[in-house]
């Protein structure tokens, strides 16, 4: 009989730890859950360095005399700094502001009339767009970001005196509509090493509406600060 008791009692406190640890895992996922969304609702900072790409532009039909003697911009690319602010709307959706600053980049441009070149620079341009952001999560830590937004570029500086591989001087004027509108498409995948700490590696296309159109292509890798 006391063996029977003995067995009964091992039985139930068994039970009753297994039914604690259970409870007790059931809360640290909930807490893990609760500090994972109060996490994403805050707002974050990110600071990017990266790279401005720019296809071609232009063609030898577009050359008019006097009037636009160096039609084609080849491809070329040129570095660019960022931040951007983003506003959480849920786990999964956020609202954000980026602004890039596009330095500049020499590129040879040439005349198909004589083929006389000089090298020039681009003018330098500054980026704003207004997103809106769909979150897919990877794991607890990575998620990956699609956004689609829309913006405006403004390019900066004046006319532009160049002495040409023939010796003639020749002034690039500046543009005659420095703001153009653009619309956005960015992805990336985002790595957080703690709640208020991570890195984002982002890709952005933008399609300036320039005449004549230009397309933009801008790889980033980004500091993330989250308060």
């Amino acid at each position: 009989m006391r063996m029977k008791k003995h067995i009964a009692f091992a039985v139930i406190a068994v039970l009753l730890l297994a039914a604690g640890n259970l409870a007790a895992a059931k809360n640290e996922k909930a807490e893990k859950a609760v500090k994972a969304v109060k996490t994403a609702k805050k707002t974050q900072l990110i600071l990017r360095a990266g790279f401005n790409m720019f296809p071609s532009s232009g063609s030898d039909g577009d050359y008019v005399p006097g009037v636009n003697d160096f039609p084609v911009t080849p491809a070329h690319q040129a570095p660019a700094l960022g931040v951007g602010l983003t506003f959480p709307g849920s786990r999964s959706l956020a609202f954000g502001v980026n602004v890039s600053y596009g330095l500049s980049a020499r590129v040879d441009l040439r005349d198909p009339s004589d083929n006389e070149t000089i090298q020039a620079e681009p003018p330098k341009s500054i980026l704003a767009v207004l997103n809106i952001a769909k979150a897919i999560d990877l794991s607890r830590r990575m998620q990956l970001l699609i956004s689609l937004g829309a913006g405006g570029e403004y390019r900066m500086g004046g006319d532009q005196e160049y002495v040409s591989s023939l010796g003639n001087r020749i002034v690039l004027l500046a543009p005659e509509k420095p703001f153009s509108p653009l619309a956005a498409l960015a992805a990336g995948v985002h790595y957080m090493f703690a709640d208020s700490l991570g890195v984002a590696l982002d890709v952005q296309g933008a399609y300036v509406f320039r005449d004549p159109a230009q397309l933009l292509i801008t790889p980033s890798l980004g500091l993330i600060l989250k308060f």
